[in-house]
């Protein structure tokens, strides 16, 4: 069968009353994701729209009580904003704890991708270069919360079991920290996550794959290390080539009470693969070009991102091998799984460290259930592949993150960890599953307690 004969089969275009002219934008990949977005939304039950409204009310108070008057420190993404609005790339001057600038021709360059400031653009030409960059750091983490809801819901996981999964990654995950501290390298990776759920509910849409690239795009210039998850979704459309080559029926991307499409095609849909996945080729390398030229505008040289660039930075004693070292990658598997709380004399005897992160395993056993997705297919391989590989810097990176609770990195995979704990508990939460929660939250409470308190060991 062909291509278009499957397209044809599956009643693309065809629905249509005799001599009606055809609409240009109803046959497009565009115009027919509109429509279905249309239909969808037409067909949103009340209660549903009330969960979600719910659900980002709850995720926006809990942060904001935990943050309570504190403004977000190291509000890089605040002034590039303002430069942006001002037709400058770089800032004209910065108090001094902002020391990770680089000078060059009477600019302060910040090296961080600027796709944050870019997010945070709109606020600050409406409340101004004093704005705080918290407030967006937890409208961003609460709208997440409803994202992750959305996502569980999307892969045919029940109502109450996906509103539990929305509330565990919002309150039992190192997310909860992200959102409330919001600082530069924290609201990166609450703005990342956001980004790549949003990528990852169009697949699960089957919407157009230009969009699903800059999603994918704009993850990247947020948090470098996550432009590795594009092989995720290069799964995602070998199995959609697959799925509409054979006829088989807009089923949602990873659902958890269907067959994925196994890995061994016969034939491969060579054809419909290249047709889908050129606009969303086409889409990255627009976001690639444009950060190589940001970086040339910058620094003269497209491949300079400025980190080494930063005053004294290689002097530093973990940059002794280099940015990225296959020496750095014990200490980084050490503080990812094995990093404990600090010992104290008094209750609740252990103190969080503010330097350092704590165990994955600590701060969201739950996420041990991944290890149970092993499906041979593109959902699951994919997904692990997005975890292995946006992993390869992280641990090779001899830094541990700075100030944080929990191992702040480890966000780069959390949306594909989320993914595959979904797969790997089945739909249902067992007794252990649920002990696993319970630990979880009593953790990131115990974690925002210290926040809250300034109660850290330093």
């Amino acid at each position: 069968m062909t291509d278009d004969a499957a397209a044809g089969d599956r009643g693309q275009g065809t629905d249509r009353p005799p001599g009606a002219s055809a609409s240009p934008l109803r046959d497009t990949d565009l115009g027919r994701f509109a429509l279905a977005m249309r239909s969808r939304v037409a067909g949103v039950e009340p209660r549903d729209v009330a969960i979600g409204i719910a659900l980002f009310a709850f995720a926006f108070v809990a942060y904001t009580l935990v943050r309570h008057d504190r403004t977000a420190p190291y509000d890089y993404f605040v002034r590039l904003a303002d430069a942006f609005l001002h037709g400058r790339l770089g800032l004209l001057d910065a108090p001094g704890t902002l020391n990770e600038l680089v000078p060059v021709g009477g600019m302060l360059f910040v090296v961080y991708p600027p796709m944050p400031a870019v997010v945070l653009a709109p606020f600050v030409a409406i409340v101004g270069p004093g704005m705080d960059q918290g407030f967006v750091s937890i409208l961003f983490g609460a709208f997440n919360v409803v994202l992750a809801w959305r996502i569980a819901l999307r892969m045919a996981v029940t109502a109450r079991v996906s509103l539990v999964l929305a509330l565990v990654f919002g309150f039992g995950t190192i997310a909860w920290f992200s959102a409330q501290v919001g600082s530069a390298w924290h609201i990166a990776h609450v703005i990342a996550i956001t980004f790549t759920f949003l990528a990852i509910l169009v697949a699960q849409r089957d919407g157009p794959l230009w969009l699903i690239g800059a999603l994918v795009g704009a993850t990247a210039l947020t948090r470098l290390p996550m432009m590795l998850e594009v092989v995720f979704f290069l799964a995602y459309i070998v199995d959609r080539a697959q799925r509409e080559t054979t006829g088989a029926g807009l089923i949602a991307f990873g659902r958890i009470d269907v067959p994925g499409i196994p890995l061994r095609l016969r034939p491969f849909p060579t054809r419909r693969f290249l047709r889908l996945g050129a606009p969303f080729i086409a889409t990255l390398a627009a976001f690639g070009m444009a950060f190589l030229a940001y970086d040339w505008a910058r620094f003269g040289s497209p491949l300079e991102t400025g980190y080494t660039l930063i005053p004294g930075v290689t002097q530093e004693w973990q940059y002794a091998q280099g940015l990225f070292s296959l020496y750095g990658i014990p200490r980084t598997l050490y503080a990812m799984f094995l990093e404990n709380p600090a010992p104290i004399t008094a209750f609740p005897w252990v103190q969080p460290r503010l330097l350092g992160g704590l165990s994955i395993l600590l701060t969201t056993p739950l996420f041990l259930w991944s290890i149970r997705a092993r499906a041979a297919d593109w959902f699951t391989v994919g997904a692990w592949l997005a975890v292995g590989l946006t992993l390869v810097p992280i641990l090779t990176h001899p830094d541990l993150g700075g100030n944080q609770f929990g191992f702040r990195y480890a966000q780069d995979i959390y949306p594909f960890l989320f993914l595959l704990t979904i797969r790997g508990l089945r739909g249902r939460l067992s007794f252990e599953a649920w002990i696993a929660i319970a630990v979880g939250v009593v953790v990131n409470v115990w974690g925002m307690g210290a926040a809250y308190f300034d109660w850290w060991v330093r």
